[in-house]
């Protein structure tokens, strides 16, 4: 078996600031931007990140690493854990189709906490992001889709590795450095999808703090001689075999061009709340309003035809029942879809609002409505996944007249992105939350010219409540 892991190391640690391609270093500086404000927007917003904060607080705090929105500083493993968790809470994070996962939440929350402790500069931080990315995107394609349907959660699982290796990049580390730093994330790797079943949403947002947390202690371990070995990802008893279907690991896709092809120009931004695997069938209903007037109270039923990997995700027609525990709004095609078809995009974008959101869930109208809609599950758009997000919306009126759209790649994906403006006013609106106008416009200014400053600390000074 080909040397797999110390390939992806030997390509890791070539990676320098110089040699990196200006459009990825404008990607990585849009994704930074982005996960600021997704991750401020769970300011005591979220009763989870409230829970995280007291649990710090009560295992003790030190001067190494802040907490985003809430100012605390605490060890880096805990800020790093608590940053993380808080930026998946939201369900605005970045994605990346090729391994259904949320990478910056885990990636740039170690970067961050482990960055604030070393003092380190604006490049420095581009290069570790980046390099996270790189080794994240890549172990996770080499076991998906396979990974997915075993029940693990990618956001968990991958972003160990990538959190690891991004605290390697800033610790100066060789090739045996990350390798090694490598096999100690693999013994850490977990997360899993039991909790879907039960309607919980934290266990969700564990994984993501986890991997975060997990990472930098793999990376300050190998800082400090403990041994991880350098085979953990093509042994046989290593993460792609025993994390995946043993015979479909593509092990080619973990070390290829490495350092030349960066696949952290493949991920997407989120332009609205709400799983991913929902987004295009919201798209697809705005779509067909935007090419046909419809009345919705004319429609007979809606049909949402979706890949079957997704639809078992966002298959929930009652998202208001207390055992949703907070998780189904966002999870449910049913909602959304109804809230598109009713309030247009607008609606759609309002559901970050808290009391918009418990107002259309008890809305009789909207409930009525939703019972129109049936989500369907397709075996044979299964054949795109992980590829793309697809998704068929047919729209039947009660003349039987039918309105059908597809949509494969929805907006935010770098085929259909985000542009600069729409990422700027999207942290706008996150960040609002917890700073003011003028501290907001400051730091699209920092983030927009970080690899210009000798040091991150004064960006992380202006992300808390004053």
């Amino acid at each position: 078996m080909e040397k797999q892991t110390l390939k992806l190391s030997n390509g890791l640690s070539d990676i320098t600031f110089q040699k990196i391609p200006t459009e990825v270093i404008i990607k990585s500086k849009q994704l930074l931007l982005d996960y600021l404000g997704y991750t401020l927007f769970a300011y005591k917003e979220e009763k989870a990140a409230e829970i995280i904060i007291k649990t710090i607080k009560e295992l003790g705090v030190n001067c190494e690493s802040t907490v985003l929105g809430y100012g605390i500083k605490t060890s880096c493993l805990l800020a790093a854990f608590a940053n993380g968790a808080m930026g998946h809470m939201t369900e605005l994070d970045d994605t990346h189709t090729g391994t259904s996962s949320h990478p910056g939440d885990s990636i740039i929350s170690a970067a961050l906490a482990l960055g604030e402790r070393e003092g380190i500069s604006g490049k420095e931080l581009l290069v570790s992001i980046i390099s996270g990315y790189e080794a994240a995107l890549r172990i996770g394609e080499s076991v998906m889709p396979t990974h997915y349907w075993r029940g693990f959660h990618p956001s968990a699982t991958i972003n160990t590795f990538g959190a690891a290796v991004s605290g390697g990049k800033i610790l100066n580390f060789n090739s045996e450095q990350i390798a090694n730093t490598l096999g100690l994330a693999g013994l850490q790797v977990s997360g899993y999808f039991y909790y879907l079943a039960e309607n919980i949403r934290m266990p969700k947002d564990f994984n993501t703090g986890r991997a975060a947390m997990s990472g930098i202690f793999a990376a300050v371990l190998t800082k400090n001689g403990f041994q991880g070995g350098r085979t953990v990802l093509e042994s046989e008893n290593g993460f792609c075999k025993l994390f995946s279907d043993p015979f479909s690991v593509r092990f080619d896709r973990i070390s290829d061009r490495v350092g030349q092809v960066f696949k952290i120009l493949e991920v997407a931004h989120k332009p609205y709340t709400g799983c991913r695997h929902l987004h295009s069938a919201v798209e697809a209903t705005l779509n067909i309003l935007g090419k046909h007037t419809i009345n919705p109270y004319n429609v007979e039923k809606i049909n949402a035809i979706i890949f079957e990997t997704g639809a078992k995700f966002v298959n929930d027609p009652e998202p208001w029942l207390p055992d949703r525990a907070g998780y189904g709004n966002r999870f449910s095609t049913q909602f959304n879809v109804a809230v598109a078809l009713l309030e247009g995009s607008e609606g759609i974008h309002n559901l970050l609002n808290h009391k918009y959101v418990k107002e259309k869930m008890n809305d009789l109208k909207v409930r009525d409505f939703m019972k129109k809609i049936q989500v369907i599950s397709d075996p044979d758009l299964d054949k795109e996944y992980p590829k793309a997000w697809p998704t068929i919306i047919e729209i039947i009126n009660k003349k039987g007249k039918k309105y059908r759209e597809r949509v494969d790649l929805p907006k935010g994906e770098p085929q259909n992105p985000l542009t600069q403006k729409e990422l700027e006013n999207k942290f706008i609106k996150l960040a609002g939350n917890v700073l003011t106008s003028k501290v907001i416009n400051k730091v699209i200014k920092i983030v927009n010219n970080i690899e210009k400053f000798d040091s991150i600390k004064p960006l992380i000074r202006m992300l808390s409540r004053k």
